[in-house]
């Protein structure tokens, strides 16, 4: 048989690998010259001279359009660490003859460009976006490894709340933004979440919720475009669609409401910015705030409480907690001993959602807790029929008695179940004897908490409420 030659095998695969390698070399001189030659920028700006050439009135702007320089553009803004080439594409941006004409070639919209002009600010510290890059998709980022996005046109007021005082743009162009911030106060947000030192701790604080990115949420049932904006939408329609087991009550939003309040949560960041970009409304903002005014208890109320408790004259069960939300306007309260309300206001509750509103806690100050204590307190009628017994109760059989009638309610060892924590040690320090027996005499009108001992002294007894309340004291 006959023998290959060695040398014509060598020299087949010389044959490949030169061809192999000229492709690759060809695959890698189309893309350079894609890049540098036929972009997408080139092309905008062949056609953006095309329209000035158009436009032209007379014979000198028509020499201006012939010369105009098909090149590379960029606003480079060291002082907010900012590089933008958007205008390579947006060429007509702040030239008022191209106010009718499509994108990219169109002007701004508004007159923002009169009082933030794109050599000062660059574009991306409003729109968002990747600065550098050449093309719609890659600046858009929204598909791209890029932590921040390009903002839809609907949430693009976000950026105002960087410089500005986010209630001062009403009437200035940022009435969605300004709709956000009055929402937030007013649907009482604060109640679970802090923001600047002031709310509650059941939910997160919301100081830098603007500058979180879509790795740091729970994305498993976000339904559409995986991007934060669109999971605050989704989260503020339906909490728990989005995260089956949050705590955070249905907010019941309009749909304008929740694009603006999805704008105000875009709008908040800890980033700081040199002071010739700060607004004067953006200094009064952070003046009134190390420097407030006098308490508005009512405006207290809707900010810190309406949230959970509503109107606060009735208890109400809550099917997100699973359990009862007490309340604390109500007649029942007007039995409550001097100083009572104000611990629990200011100490909260241990073992339910109830925190601690003092200003190392829920950030209020101690005028404002007096102000929100004396308006939950308004209305009620005192009641002067209060007892309480003069001698020591028998904690054994107490504890048979708190098994019967209490413990559904309020736990074993009154711990806490779908009812208000006894064990606490703010309950148990701020409730007098005569406060708890009058509660169980009486019961909580407009609550679930029924009362034990009725007209002729029929249910619980006198020696039963000795006996009771001891077992109650015990706990502590």
């Amino acid at each position: 048989m006959p023998i290959d030659n060695p040398d014509q095998d060598i020299s087949r695969g010389m044959k490949w690998l030169m061809l192999v390698s000229s492709l690759v070399v060809l695959a890698l001189l189309v893309g350079v010259i894609k890049s540098n030659v036929f972009t997408e920028w080139r092309a905008h700006q062949k056609e953006y001279r095309k329209l000035l050439l158009a436009k032209a009135e007379d014979e000198a702007s028509r020499e201006s359009a012939k010369s105009f320089d098909v090149r590379m553009q960029q606003a480079v803004v060291p002082e907010l660490k900012a590089t933008d080439r958007c205008i390579s594409c947006h060429t007509g941006i702040d030239d008022p003859r191209m106010a009718d004409e499509k994108q990219p070639y169109r002007t701004h919209s508004g007159t923002l460009l009169e009082d933030h002009p794109v050599g000062k600010f660059g574009c991306t510290v409003c729109h968002r976006g990747q600065g550098l890059a050449v093309t719609n998709e890659e600046a858009k980022a929204v598909h791209a490894y890029w932590d921040y996005p390009m903002l839809p046109d609907n949430l693009t007021q976000a950026s105002c709340g960087l410089c500005h005082d986010p209630k001062s743009l009403k009437g200035r162009g940022g009435n969605v933004l300004a709709r956000g911030a009055e929402l937030f106060e007013t649907r009482g947000c604060r109640s679970c979440h802090k923001l600047g030192g002031r709310g509650g701790a059941l939910g997160i604080a919301l100081d830098n919720e603007g500058r979180k990115v879509i790795h740091q949420l729970v994305l498993t049932d976000l339904k559409g475009e995986h991007t934060v904006w669109n999971w605050l939408v989704e989260h503020f329609r339906d909490p728990q669609a989005i995260v089956p087991t949050s705590l955070m009550r249905n907010p019941t939003l309009t749909e304008p409401e929740i694009e603006a309040l999805t704008t105000y949560m875009l709008s908040l960041t800890t980033q700081t910015f040199p002071n010739e970009y700060i607004a004067s409304d953006k200094v009064e903002q952070k003046y009134a705030e190390i420097y407030p005014q006098k308490p508005d208890a009512e405006k207290l109320y809707a900010q810190f409480c309406y949230s959970c408790h509503e109107s606060g004259t009735y208890g109400r069960w809550d099917k997100v907690s699973k359990r009862f939300i007490p309340a604390i306007r109500g007649s029942g309260l007007a039995v409550s001993p001097a100083g009572f309300l104000e611990k629990q206001v200011r100490l909260g509750r241990e073992g339910t959602q109830m925190p601690g509103w003092h200003q190392q806690a829920g950030g209020l100050r101690d005028a404002e807790i007096t102000a929100l204590v004396a308006y939950l307190r308004a209305g009620n009628q005192p009641v002067t029929e209060m007892w309480a017994p003069k001698s020591a109760g028998d904690i054994s059989r107490g504890q048979g008695l708190y098994a019967q009638n209490c413990q559904g309610c309020h736990g074993a060892a009154g711990k806490g179940g779908i009812a208000p924590v006894l064990a606490s040690p703010s309950f148990q320090q701020a409730a007098s004897d005569a406060f708890i027996v009058t509660t169980v005499r009486n019961g909580r009108p407009d609550t679930a908490m029924p009362a034990f001992q009725r007209p002729g002294k029929t249910g619980l007894s006198d020696k039963d409420l000795t006996d009771l309340l001891a077992y109650v004291r015990s706990m502590k």
